[in-house]
């Protein structure tokens, strides 16, 4: 996605050249062949007879169909024109967004996001520029795929004259410059070494399809959707060229381009992503070029058309009796096992290109996940294995029926064992390669997919799999290998544990709710799609959750969002004296100190693990909690007041009022520099656990709209630091307590954010 820096550079003009040179040269084009045919018509009065006349009709025939070709010619000088007028007219509207921002005192910086002192004027901007955006952002998509697939007619048109083909038929025959090209990597392949000229890649990938599908296309498939847009000439070329190519000619063109791209070669990156774009399109079901009469999608793609031996490498498996090819190749089975593994290795690297969006189908995606748990049973370990196996496993991930029929066994082999290939993925040890992320998609469809509506078949299916969450990776049952497997994984893998913590966060109605403050005692799965975690599991799951930094303001924020939605509701549907009996059955104190137990005990088995390098548990917990208290008081409403404390939180954390979780989550992790700090004292920590309650009381009465206006500023309530400020303040506030029965409220969430420095645990 372009920065501003560059769509302020971005020479259009060049577009408008390259235009006009098109249709000057078109032009010309036509006055050689009207020339042509003149010089025949001309030469008549001299020149007659059967020869004649069989040269006329050729020069004839070639003047026609050259015509033709001028007219795919214009088409595409069209195309071209039309595209600069697009993307200046887009271009100029966003950079219109950007001078009113600036006019209003804002700033805008070079990846468009806005900042000021005014949020709410913020905000405003930031959705104009966001959606001028977007906007360009598709012309550019748009006109890239139409000036390719013009390009790609013209290509075909110029094959055709003079073969005594019909140039009208170029547009049908694009598919089989799939097939020429495909033949020609094969051919290069298949060539010695010492023999094969570079130049017929970089020809070759020059035609590479560009920019197949758009951003809205892309957005329909991660969705759930389909798509039956999908040019004809596109699906035809990358079908026919990829088999035709074979895995020697697609593996040696994508390591061609590699090498380039390292080199700094732009060009060579971008081509490289649409032969990984091609292998996604082709295999994908749900991308179609066409509906029938009664919707059926067609011309899809299927894993049939992925080519034999590259099927045949992703298929392969450790109990294999021989390699492939073993028997052929000089040097036999050993040998050809090694050669398998650079195969291996080079493909998952070609298929971690594919841009964002592009999904494999959901065939080849449940193949890549079988692949990737193979591998990582293997006794051996050859160089690249794990960062081979992390690839296919989150290239995989994109596809949710892929991870859903590898979780669930739905349409599996009957002799497949889910578990088995579940818990070997999440069970290894991926911290050499991506930290558990690959793996990590099978848990992300399940959090994603919990969040849909029930009477949606992928919301039912997201709920039956988030049921069976704690079966899968933290079962309590008499045999705790497999929870002992899992927290040594989860320690070791922290993605798992991130991906765990935002599927708890999501649902945490599953853990607990009012009436239930201690959990649930069975799994359960209602008809209305609730889902009910039996307590230990879900202590069990917090726990795991709870191996990675990320995961532990993930729980600590959703606890205090909790506490504070919960707070709000009840005082915005209860009488001041209902209050106290409203609040009665809460489950948010509950639910904060199981997550605090579960937190610790990650921490203690942390320790256990690390040795010489454990961590300071108290100062983490602490950290987690100050950093989850101020995300959910700023994501409860962004208009509200800042949390108190949030100075002594930014000094540890990095986090400013204002930003999002995720962004400013990554941001503060991501910093290198990061180390521990030391834990304030237990007074103090005390202090600023009162002044959060507090501040938390006055946001929700203000959301509520209970809050007095003694207690409020222009824009929202006061900070909470004014109550030791202002003794009149501090009475009004202690009043409204009293009068709506908060006071032992205020007493639970002090004992819920206090640290027992001498607590002790583990599990």
């Amino acid at each position: 996605m372009p920065t501003r820096s560059q769509v302020e550079k971005w020479n259009i003009s060049a577009l408008e050249s390259w235009a006009t040179t098109v249709a000057a040269k078109n032009s010309d084009c036509l006055a050689y062949l009207d020339k042509a045919k003149t010089h025949f018509s001309d030469v008549h009065a001299d020149w007659s007879g059967a020869a004649y006349n069989a040269a006329y009709d050729r020069v004839l025939e070639d003047h026609d169909q050259g015509r033709k070709l001028t007219v795919e010619v214009g088409d595409l000088a069209t195309i071209l024109t039309g595209a600069v007028s697009t993307l200046t007219s887009y271009r100029n509207a966003l950079l219109a967004k950007v001078t009113d921002a600036e006019q209003a005192a804002l700033t805008v910086a070079d990846d468009w996001r806005v900042s000021g002192e005014s949020e709410e004027t913020v905000n405003a901007h930031q959705g104009l520029i966001n959606s001028a955006y977007f906007e360009l952002n598709n012309a550019v998509s748009d006109a890239a795929r139409k000036i390719s697939e013009q390009a790609d007619i013209v290509r075909s048109a110029g094959d055709l004259l003079g073969s005594g083909l019909d140039v009208s038929a170029a547009e049908d025959e694009t598919g089989r410059l799939g097939q020429q090209d495909g033949k020609a990597l094969a051919d290069w392949a298949n060539t010695p070494s010492v023999e094969r000229d570079p130049a017929v890649l970089d020809s070759i990938a020059s035609q590479l399809p560009g920019h197949p599908l758009t951003d809205a296309e892309l957005q329909i498939l991660a969705n759930g959707g389909e798509v039956d847009t999908l040019p004809q000439a596109v699906q035809d070329y990358y079908r026919d060229f990829y088999n035709s190519a074979g895995k020697e000619g697609v593996l040696a063109l994508s390591e061609h381009l590699k090498t380039q791209e390292e080199a700094g070669n732009t060009v060579a990156a971008s081509q490289r992503d649409s032969l990984a774009n091609g292998l996604a399109l082709i295999s994908n079901e749900d991308v179609g070029t066409g509906r029938t009469p009664d919707g059926k999608l067609t011309g899809n793609g299927s894993y049939q058309n992925v080519p034999t031996d590259i099927r045949e490498l992703i298929e392969a498996r450790r109990t294999d009796p021989n390699p492939i090819n073993a028997n052929t190749t000089p040097g036999g089975p050993t040998v050809a096992l090694q050669q398998q593994w650079k195969d291996t290795n080079a493909l998952a690297d070609l298929m971690g290109q594919t841009n964002p969006g592009y999904e494999p189908g959901t065939e080849l995606g449940t193949q890549l996940y079988l692949k990737s748990s193979d591998m990582v049973q293997d006794q051996f370990n050859p160089p690249g294995r794990d960062d081979a196996a992390g690839t296919f496993a989150q290239f995989a991930g994109r596809n949710d029926d892929s991870a859903h029929q590898i979780w669930s066994g739905q349409g599996m082999p009957d002799d497949y064992d889910e578990k088995e290939t579940v818990r070997s993925l999440t069970g290894h040890d991926w911290s050499e390669s991506d930290n558990g992320r690959g793996a990590a998609t099978l848990i992300d469809r399940i959090t994603e997919e919990s969040q849909l509506p029930a009477d949606d078949p992928r919301g039912m299916r997201g709920r039956e799999a988030l049921a069976g969450l704690g079966q899968m990776l933290a079962p309590d049952d008499d045999d705790d290998k497999v929870w002992e497997q899992q927290k040594q994984s989860f320690h070791d893998n922290p993605e798992l544990a991130t991906s765990v913590s935002k599927a708890l966060s999501a649902n945490l109605d599953a853990i607990s709710t009012p009436g239930y403050q201690a959990g649930y005692p069975a799994n359960i799965i209602h008809s209305d799609g609730r889902v009910e975690f039996h307590a230990e599991e879900a202590n069990r799951l917090l726990q795991l959750g709870s191996y990675s930094e990320d995961g532990r303001v993930n729980l600590t924020a959703a606890a205090e969002q909790h506490r504070l939605a919960e707070l709000t509701r009840v005082m915005q549907a209860n009488p001041p004296s209902e209050v106290p009996e409203a609040l009665a059955l809460s489950d948010a104190g509950t639910l904060s100190g199981r997550v605090d137990n579960a937190i610790w005990d990650a921490l203690v088995h942390d320790d256990q693990l690390n040795g010489d390098e454990a961590t300071n548990k108290a100062d983490a917990l602490y950290q987690a909690k100050m950093m989850g208290a101020t995300i959910a008081g700023q994501l409860a409403d962004e208009a509200v007041g800042k949390i108190p404390g949030a100075d002594t939180a930014t000094g540890i954390t990095g986090i400013e009022v204002g930003d999002g979780v995720e962004s400013k989550l990554q941001e503060w992790l991501g910093k290198p520099e990061y180390e521990y700090l030391e834990r304030p004292s237990e007074a103090v920590l005390k202090a600023q656990t009162a002044e959060h309650v507090h501040q938390s009381i006055l946001n929700a009465a203000y959301a509520a709209g209970e809050l007095p206006p003694e207690l409020q500023t222009g824009s929202g309530p006061i900070n909470a630091a004014e109550l030791r400020e202002k003794e009149s303040t501090k009475l009004v506030f202690t009043n409204f307590l009293t009068t709506h029965g908060l006071s032992q409220y205020v007493a639970d969430y002090n004992q819920s954010y206090a640290i027992d420095l001498g607590r002790q645990g583990g599990s």
